[in-house]
């Protein structure tokens, strides 16, 4: 194994936490005087979301329409008003200033690049995505970072996966594989890639899904994850 393909939000990065966070930045900033913050208004946003981010990797919409889509939905359920790209704007500001990572995550890359080839393959956003895994003390162990975005089609597709394949140095799917949480986005674009896979499942995991995904090992830890790849 030469090539290390990790997933961001969920595997490395505490989202749930940055979430919040931002969230809450931006509520003040955009809502506060139409209503006291709540978190009955965060679980109305989650929910809405979700279903964004569902609809986008069934590919029944673009990433842009994902963004607008859950401000949209989320003025409907509430009562709220503004304007949902100004909003989003202001979402993706605060956001770009969190980058919690999980307890460990640091220790674990910074490990296994001296070993391995470590590149990040995520689903976030340009405006976001780079700074987060910048302040989060991930990126000096990094090769690259390859955002959706920017690459103009992601996770499942396998698109996605070849524009990767083709944009990492002496790149071979046998030597590589697919570190994530979803098994809708990290597991299934393994399988349509051709590509090995690691569930990163650990116990009381966040996620949308529980079928049985199709995947090469599963990790309950960064301890057993060491181990899969010691094996390998």
């Amino acid at each position: 194994m030469r090539f290390l393909l990790f997933d961001a939000d969920y595997t490395l990065l505490d989202f749930p936490e940055d979430m919040v966070r931002s969230f809450k930045i931006m509520y003040g900033s955009c809502f506060a005087a139409q209503r006291p913050y709540s978190e009955e208004l965060l679980r109305h946003y989650e929910a809405c979301n979700n279903r964004a981010w569902d609809r986008f990797e069934r590919g029944e919409c673009t990433k842009q329409e994902l963004y607008i889509s859950r401000f949209i939905e989320f003025l409907s359920k509430t009562g709220l008003s503004g304007d949902p790209e100004a909003i989003n704007e202001k979402y993706f500001t605060a956001m770009a200033e969190t980058g919690t990572a999980y307890p460990g995550a640091v220790e674990l890359v910074k490990e296994l690049s001296l070993t391995y080839d470590l590149y990040i393959i995520t689903n976030g956003n340009v405006v976001s995505a780079i700074p987060r895994i910048r302040n989060s003390g991930l990126a000096p162990y990094f090769k690259e970072v390859f955002v959706s975005e920017a690459v103009g089609v992601g996770k499942p597709d396998k698109r996605y996966f070849d524009h990767v394949a083709a944009s990492i140095p002496n790149f071979s799917r046998s030597e590589a594989v697919v570190i994530g949480d979803s098994p809708s986005s990290d597991l299934q674009g393994a399988v349509n890639a051709g590509l090995r896979s690691i569930w990163y499942d650990p116990p009381g995991a966040w996620t949308n899904e529980r079928k049985a995904p199709q995947y090469t090992w599963r990790a309950e830890s960064y301890d057993e994850l060491r181990e899969i790849l010691s094996n390998v």
